[in-house]
């Protein structure tokens, strides 16, 4: 969601210098469009029951593969939450 950034050699920051990792949980239309774009997707297709599961993966500039981050959850649900991770990281 980044990509005038990357082009211009910025990893965590978009082009103004805004590191749009930070801004999810308000972004603005204006200043944050590619996060308020894809927030906006992402909840329309949860109200519509179409959203099983959203992937939010990571590249590290000097390692390689990526990483996945996920939520801490209710007991059975956080085990199928690791296990999806272990699959992924044998693939």
């Amino acid at each position: 969601l980044n990509p005038d950034g990357v082009y211009s050699g910025h990893y965590r920051c978009d082009s103004n210098g805004v590191n749009l990792n930070r801004h999810y949980s308000n972004p603005d239309p204006i200043l944050h469009p590619p996060v308020f774009a894809a927030k906006k997707v992402v909840l329309h297709l949860h109200s519509q029951g179409l959203l099983k599961f959203y992937f939010d993966l990571h590249g590290h500039a000097t390692k390689r593969g990526c990483f996945i981050y996920g939520n801490s959850l209710e007991y059975e649900q956080q085990i199928v939450n690791v296990l999806y991770a272990k699959l992924a990281s044998l693939n």
